[in-house]
């Protein structure tokens, strides 16, 4: 990821927080069945652990997903996370002597792979994914039949990925004059995205 150095989110928190908040993973790996075919993308929800002094993510993939043959256990891989992105209009800058660009956040993580096939640490995995998002249906899980959780739980194969390095680029403005990134943050909270406008100043800007 091309990042120079004042658009870099290097805060720790703030990039498990762009995480949480948007929890859709590219997941991009060579195919361990065929080197010599495109990479891998995949698309699925994770969720950050911190667990034995290192940090996971963790997520599933069906049984039956053609692409699970493709993954082996220890290979390297990347995860992609994308945040709140929006259109900047030259119109928001002083002076007109400016282009369009883009602003948004983006997070790279590289890491290592990890299946995870047991039944109960299958069921652990997903709580632990379905816990931020929807806490009632947990306890709904524990009530339902027996037979009924251990299929579900058959027809998936959980994930992990050991974390080893992360990069994560927060392209905010911050670039441009003070009272030029004041009129974007109304622009954003005027519809544009609002998400943006919060993240603006949350950083201070």
């Amino acid at each position: 990821m091309y990042t120079p150095k004042h658009f870099l989110l290097d805060d720790a928190a703030l990039q498990r927080q762009l995480v949480e908040e948007h929890p859709l993973a590219l997941l991009v790996a060579a195919d361990a069945q065929d080197p010599a075919a495109p990479p891998l993308a995949l698309h699925l929800p994770m969720v950050w652990v911190e667990e034995g002094g290192h940090s996971w993510l963790e997520g599933h993939l069906a049984r039956g997903n053609p692409h699970l043959g493709s993954l082996v256990e220890g290979q390297a891989v990347r995860l992609v996370f994308t945040g709140p992105d929006a259109y900047v209009s030259p119109s928001l800058y002083a002076s007109p002597l400016n282009v369009p660009t883009w602003n948004y956040m983006a997070l790279e993580l590289a890491g290592t792979l990890q299946f995870v096939d047991e039944a109960m640490a299958k069921d652990r995995l997903l709580k632990r994914l379905i816990q931020p998002r929807d806490p009632a249906y947990v306890q709904q899980w524990l009530g339902l039949p027996e037979d009924f959780q251990q299929r579900l739980l058959g027809a998936i194969v959980g994930l992990r990925v050991r974390v080893q390095a992360v990069q994560a680029k927060a392209k905010l403005s911050q670039n441009r004059a003070d009272a030029e990134r004041q009129r974007l943050i109304g622009h954003f909270e005027a519809g544009a995205s609002p998400a943006m406008a919060r993240w603006m100043r949350q950083l201070g800007l």
